[in-house]
């Protein structure tokens, strides 16, 4: 989303500056920022050169944010117990080299904590561009944690069906991964980052039945209401790693809906007419008429407004059929005697065989 965009979004329901319920207290939620690639010389879409990476460190620094220890944060929201304000949590992809390289140095320089999802078939075939195991052992020495992002980094759910035969591959390929780190760096959390953050509602089942966390790649922040297989990140590189879009999504606060009550988020056109998807939300509370007027979406490049059957419950399509391949629905709302908003984001995917 471009921050003209973006910026156009945040004025079509800054109008009044109502609220939703009662807003979350900053310690209640964390954001966490998602990066690639820390090279100015790899692929745009997943990069941002390590001069615009150090920007973004030195943002948190100068503003007072605190950058947590992701596992820190999860544990304190599940129990219910606050974290410092303005908690923000730094994560990285797919173990590239330059995370090493680059990254590693800049983040040390304000001792910031960080998670790297590894995909353990590049380290294991020694791939150039991909750190080694004696990087992440080191990294992990020096305060980083380890977590899985599967062995191949292939896509889970575009495939032809969802029998227990792709079940059971899929999981294999997850323990797999799993077994990998264990094996190499020692204990390793249960978290698994979706490649191309790309799920469906059977495979959250079956992760939440083993024990894992998942992560996605829709933007948001993490609180007690948050789906804990499907949890948000903010994507901070390529398009997304213009700070002035960062200042605004880093101060805004995960909305209080009901995450786990979402639809599948697999839209299969060669089996359903379900184009565009609905997004079918649960507010936590009831919600004044003036409230309601305030949410918006945007979705395909437009602001949408959502159609409220009650004061809990509101629904939002876009206004034509998605494309092939992954979209999203962000949608916000101002919070009451602040500046910033509330944030709610769904990944589609649209596949066909």
């Amino acid at each position: 989303m471009t921050f003209s965009a973006l910026r156009h979004l945040f004025l079509l329901v800054s109008a009044t500056a109502l609220s939703l319920a009662t807003p979350l207290h900053a310690a209640q939620h964390v954001n966490v920022l998602l990066y690639h690639h820390v090279n100015a010389d790899t692929p745009r879409s997943t990069s941002l050169s390590p001069e615009e990476f150090a920007g973004h460190m030195a943002y948190l620094h100068e503003q007072g944010y605190q950058v947590v220890d992701l596992g820190e944060a999860i544990d304190l929201i599940q129990a219910g117990q606050e974290l410092p304000e303005k908690s923000v949590a730094i994560t990285f992809d797919d173990a590239w080299r330059s995370i090493y390289d680059n990254a590693l140095p800049i983040m040390e320089k304000y001792d910031y904590p960080y998670t790297v999802f590894v995909n353990t078939d590049p380290i294991d075939e020694r791939n150039k561009m991909s750190m080694t195991w004696d990087m992440l052992r080191e990294l992990k020495q020096r305060g980083g944690t380890l977590a899985n992002h599967t062995t191949d980094h292939d896509y889970l759910v575009r495939k032809p069906t969802y029998d227990q035969d792709w079940l059971q591959r899929t999981l294999d390929n997850i323990e797999s991964a799993q077994q990998r780190l264990e094996d190499e760096t020692g204990d390793t959390p249960k978290w698994l980052a979706y490649p191309y953050g790309e799920y469906n509602l059977q495979l959250k089942q079956a992760l939440k039945e083993r024990g894992y966390i998942g992560f996605g790649q829709q933007s948001g922040g993490i609180a007690a209401f948050s789906d804990w297989q499907a949890l948000p990140r903010f994507p901070a590189a390529g398009p997304y790693s213009n700070l002035k879009t960062l200042k605004l999504k880093l101060a805004s606060q995960p909305m209080p809906v009901d995450y786990q009550a979402f639809a599948e988020t697999v839209v299969r056109v060669d089996q359903d007419d379900s184009n565009p998807p609905v997004l079918s939300v649960n507010m936590l509370n009831q919600e004044k008429k003036g409230v309601r007027d305030q949410v918006r979406c945007f979705i395909l490049g437009s602001a949408e407004t959502p159609d409220w059957q009650d004061k809990q419950h509101w629904q939002i399509s876009a206004a034509k059929a998605l494309p092939a391949g992954r979209s999203r629905y962000n949608c916000t709302s101002p919070i009451w005697g602040q500046s910033n908003y509330y944030w709610l984001s769904q990944q589609w995917l649209i596949y066909q065989e």
